[in-house]
């Protein structure tokens, strides 16, 4: 089924690339010399890994926006980072991963908050909401399916998070920005190819992607501007030794297969509308769990544009339907042959208005969400309920500046329904016929809704220097997950009702957030630039949702359901991001110094995982450019503090030393053209536990970091 379903895509997205290879090969295009040495010049040039932070995660200038916010760019993620993307997220300050080494799904953790919506995880601006228990090691955690061949950025932001992306999430957001046509094609460039392959040694395998891409005037006079775009990407990865030489317990093989479709059409300055489709598939064995898993994703999305020119229209709608299917193939126990359909549906609309009074400038961003996330699964579904959370909201920002001062004050409104059902009647029992599937019983929903309010007040005393404060309101729904819990051994798949929770409410955090931007060009050689962003947080959630005992009115005993804990979970940190360029040498670092532990709930981190990062971590990335900046050589350190695997209790938990890692990479940069690059990871060869590897990694007792490993790849535009 599997392997139907990857020729059905492949075949179509390999004719676009090479259709469009041909008609580059008699597109000829002439260019202003001045101008094209310029460009090519700015691109040798790596630009320092940027802080960004807007109304949309992952666009603006970031050092001229307040807040804790994150992202890598496309060359780092391809040749520094082997695209790696849990090592990519890592990278970033406040940030990190949960990451299983059989489980290629990426789990996203910020500030210590990860799963069940608390981070907005989206792939393009299309929330990533799947999830699947299975087996004592694994977790509800979402799980977003990223192939790093077609990323252009990852961009992260910490804290509460504007507009619709911020709907709903508790702690945080990360996007997952997919190429575009402007990264296939050449400056000045109407038709155009990119391809990049790499491949190593300790089982790393071999990767490969190829897009194209052609623009033409959308109308016949030769007005407005046409694009369209299309990528296919192939991966295989096969099972690794550590620092010890000793393979990995649990098998991390994969042969993941991915591929898009854009198109842009842009009549005239004031109308833009983008489609696109995106689709990825992969089957692995989650050893740990024991059974092998076929997931396959597929995500339409269209974004439409109206900006006349008028500072009172800057309008946006965005609109989307993503759907990630599950199979269990047919060997394992008594999960075998599991089905589940995870469907999310969900538009946005939003504008920005401007004015001035004087010198003091007002702006007004405003607008409306709504989301529809549902599952579906046959009888084999096991612990994960069949359920649908519905969100919508309303959301108003207005920024008032005046000189060095600004203030910016938000309000947010946020509404949940969460419908499922309960539990299931067996063939022959009940009023369920005979030699057929389970019955759904009794069906139960809850809903809820709260305002919340934000506000940010900057002073830039220089124009180098900006502080900044934010104190927000943030907001989660229960998931269907969690109120409809079937039980955690619901073997053949009707569920046990006395584990559902419909007590549970949503997930309320008190935020602050303070923070400086320091912007400095020209300090020592003309042209060089130091970016720094440092910020402290904390966070005060109520109605923390863990799993653990409960006994309600009427019960004769405790129950093990999903609960909201009393009191308040307090989180706090100190982070610290940014770095130095002068062209011939550059730096960036990242730091992170938090308590971001949380309560353990009932077993601890046996199916029910939490994500107690390690207190401190810290990256830094020093390099040189030569020849004509050419020529890249760099190397990167990676500290990852004492980590803790939660086990049953703080007692029984897994304690793991900090360590450090050493790599180094370069690229050579032939022509505008071609770019060869390398990267060696894990230059000393330590060995090492993986920390946030989860339960089944760390309980096997052998290290499960990746031993020294050689990269090489090459990356091509026509």
């Amino acid at each position: 089924m599997l392997t139907r379903a990857r020729r059905h895509h492949i075949l179509p997205a390999t004719a676009m690339a090479l259709a469009m290879t041909v008609g580059t090969a008699h597109h000829t295009s002439a260019q202003d010399g001045r101008q094209q040495a310029e460009e090519t010049e700015a691109g040798r040039r790596t630009l320092l890994q940027r802080l960004i932070v807007s109304d949309t995660i992952g666009s603006g200038d970031p050092y001229d926006e307040a807040a804790p916010a994150s992202t890598v760019d496309r060359e780092a993620i391809t040749e520094r980072f082997g695209g790696d993307a849990n090592q990519v997220v890592r990278s970033t300050a406040g940030t990190f991963t949960r990451a299983p080494s059989d489980q290629p799904g990426l789990t996203v953790n910020v500030r210590g908050l990860q799963g069940m919506g608390r981070v907005n995880t989206m792939i393009d601006g299309v929330p990533q909401t799947f999830r699947n228990l299975s087996g004592h090691g694994g977790t509800f955690d979402d799980m977003a399916y990223v192939d790093t061949n077609l990323l252009t950025s990852v961009d992260v932001q910490r804290g509460s998070v504007s507009g619709a992306e911020g709907m709903g999430a508790l702690g945080g957001a990360a996007n997952f920005r997919t190429i575009g046509i402007e990264d296939v094609l050449l400056p000045g460039r109407d038709q155009g190819v990119m391809t990049t392959w790499r491949g190593g040694t300790n089982a790393y395998g071999w990767s490969g992607m190829i897009a194209g891409g052609l623009r033409t005037p959308m109308l016949p006079n030769g007005e407005g501007m046409a694009s369209v775009m299309g990528a296919f990407s192939y991966t295989e990865k096969r099972r690794f030794e550590n620092g010890d030489g000793i393979e990995v317990p649990f098998d991390p093989s994969q042969k993941p297969s991915s591929g898009l479709i854009k198109v842009e059409l842009k009549p005239n300055d004031t109308h833009e509308l983008k489609l696109g489709g995106r689709w990825y598939d992969n089957a692995f064995y989650v050893q740990s769990g024991g059974y092998d898993w076929s997931v396959n994703n597929q995500t339409y999305t269209a974004n439409y544009a109206y900006t006349p020119g008028d500072p009172l229209w800057d309008l946006r709608v965005n609109a989307y339907h993503n759907i990630t299917k599950l199979d269990f193939d047919g060997i394992g126990g008594v999960f075998s042959n599991r089905h589940g359909v995870n469907t999310a549906t969900g538009i946005d609309i939003s504008n920005r208005s401007r004015t001035s009074f004087g010198n003091t400038d007002l702006e007004f961003y405003y607008g409306a969400a709504y989301s529809s996330d549902d599952y579906e699964g046959n009888d084999q579904r096991g612990a994960n309920p069949d359920g649908r959370l519905i969100k919508g909201g309303l959301f108003g920002e207005a920024a008032l500046t005046h000189g060095i001062m600004s203030l910016k004050g938000g309000l947010r409104y946020d509404r949940w329904q969460l419908s499922g059902v309960r539990g299931y009647t067996r063939p022959g029992f009940g009023d369920c016929p005979a030699g057929g599937g389970n019955c759904p019983g009794e069906s139960a929903s809850r809903s809820g809704d709260e305002w919340n309010p934000s506000i940010t007040a900057t002073l830039k005393p220089l124009d180098w220097m900006e502080f900044y404060a934010t104190y927000a309101h943030t907001y989660r729904a229960p998931t269907a997950s969690e109120m409809f819990y079937p039980g955690g051994h619901n073997f053949n798949g009707s569920g046990s009702p006395i584990e559902n929770n419909l007590d549970l409410t949503a997930e309320t955090m008190r935020g602050i957030d303070i923070g400086v931007n320091v912007k400095a060009n020209d300090l020592f050689v003309a042209g060089d630039a130091f970016r720094l962003k440092a910020g402290y947080f904390r966070n005060r959630i109520k109605n923390f949702i863990t799993y653990g005992m409960d006994q309600k009115p009427g019960e004769v005993s405790p129950t093990i359901r999903w609960i909201n804990l009393p009191g308040t979970t307090t989180m706090s940190g100190f982070e610290l991001e940014g770095g130095y360029d002068a062209g011939f040498i550059y730096a960036n670092f990242s730091l992170t110094i938090a308590d971001t532990e949380q309560p353990l709930p009932y077993f601890a981190g046996v199916g029910n995982d939490v994500g107690r990062l390690p207190d401190d971590f810290a990256t830094i990335d020093v390099g040189t450019r030569l020849f004509d900046q050419r020529l890249t050589l760099g190397g990167r350190m990676r500290y990852v503090g004492d980590s803790v695997q939660v086990f049953f209790d703080d007692a029984n938990s897994i304690h793991f030393p900090s360590y450090v890692l050493f790599d180094a990479y370069g690229s050579w940069q032939f022509n505008e053209n071609a770019k060869l690059f390398f990267s060696v990871e894990n230059i000393a060869d330590k060995s090492y536990m993986n920390a946030m590897g989860g339960f089944a990694d760390s309980y096997n007792g052998v290290n499960t970091g990746r031993g020294r490993t050689f990269i090489v790849g090459a990356t091509a535009r026509f």
